[in-house]
């Protein structure tokens, strides 16, 4: 392999590492509660990141996306997935109401959430994915006029969502629910939108420069950017929705730039590198199924055997412990006979 061969590899490494510690972020906040003290966010890298790192390879990428290219591409990494695992968790939703652990009603809201793209879950991230670099293809190469516009746009429908989520639009508690959940999907797609503009002009005008630094630039600019987020989500108090939103956004890609720069300074460290680019690879599954299977089961153990009526405290740990070694299982079994349900052949 030469030279270039060689980067392209540590590069990929790294992306991985990032994709691996931001999914089992997510992962641990999800099945703890009540663990961790809540007074400060220490979990700083979170899905955000994931805009982060598929943007930053676009920057530095000499191909140009075009959108029927990027369809067919998504389609199988994203489309099919999410069609296959919104089956899969309907049905485990059936089973459920078959069994009296659920309401009937939440069967329905998921096939709901299904067929509007608000997704099962976490399996929004999807749709939000795809429509964000979706729109991002399409104003790439507008008029700077026809992009700050859009820009402004999505940043104008992520602050409205901050501030309205919480009211009551439509007094009928379903049509209500069904007219937020469409503004889910618009709220998201403008998210990742936002975060994947960002990282691409700055990966297309200094991606190559920063990514191949000497390895102690980029771990002290990776460390400096970490605790900047830090600071920026934990001691910064905003009045305001729309100065916590635009503080909210700076802290993210500082903490996604941080944790990719740090991570490509030490991704030759094994002990590190290989679990964390092993989650990333395997993120589509773990997102999935660690929420809207194992967390559920967690749930219902939870309340009808062990008979507790609030999920909450130190056993909570335990659930994750178990979660673990049941994802691994998952993943396996899915890598070994079942990849088409996550869009491998």
């Amino acid at each position: 392999m030469n030279e270039k061969g060689i980067e392209l590899k540590r590069r990929s490494l790294s992306i991985d590492m990032v994709k691996g510690l931001s999914i089992m972020t997510l992962f641990f906040l999800h099945l703890e509660n009540g663990w961790i003290n809540p007074e400060y966010n220490f979990f700083i890298v979170r899905s955000p990141a994931f805009y982060i790192v598929v943007s930053w390879l676009w920057g530095m990428s000499t191909n140009k996306k075009t959108i029927k290219g990027h369809w067919e591409r998504r389609k199988e990494g994203l489309v099919k997935p999410y069609i296959w695992l919104s089956i899969i968790f309907l049905c485990f939703d059936l089973l459920m109401v078959i069994a009296q652990q659920i309401e009937p009603i939440i069967l329905g809201r998921d096939i709901y959430k299904t067929i509007s793209l608000r997704g099962i879950g976490t399996l929004w991230f999807l749709p939000a994915l795809l429509g964000g670099e979706l729109l991002f293809i399409y104003f790439r190469d507008k008029k700077t006029v026809q992009k700050i516009c859009i820009s402004i746009i999505c940043l104008l429908l992520v602050i409205s969502f901050r501030k309205y989520s919480s009211l009551t639009i439509i007094e009928n508690q379903n049509l209500n629910f069904a007219c937020k959940s469409i503004f889910n999907v618009i709220k998201d797609i403008s998210n990742a939108f936002i975060y994947i503009s960002i990282a691409y002009l700055i990966s297309n005008k200094y991606g190559k420069l920063i990514f191949y630094s000497k390895r102690i630039y980029l771990f002290l600019m990776g460390i400096i950017l970490l605790c900047t987020a830090f600071y920026g989500l934990n001691f910064i108090n905003t009045k305001t929705n729309t100065t916590y939103t635009l503080l909210f956004i700076i802290s993210n890609c500082c903490s996604g730039f941080g944790i990719l720069f740090l991570f490509r300074s030490i991704e030759w460290f094994k002990p590190l590198s290989m679990p964390l680019s092993y989650c990333g690879k395997n993120s589509l599954t773990i997102m999935a199924f660690h929420f809207c299977l194992i967390f559920k089961l967690a749930l219902i153990i939870d309340k009808n055997i062990l008979g507790y009526s609030n999920y909450y405290g130190n056993r909570t740990i335990v659930y994750f412990l178990v979660a673990l070694i049941i994802q691994f299982v998952i993943i396996e079994i899915i890598n070994k006979k079942f990849r088409f349900i996550i869009g491998k052949k």
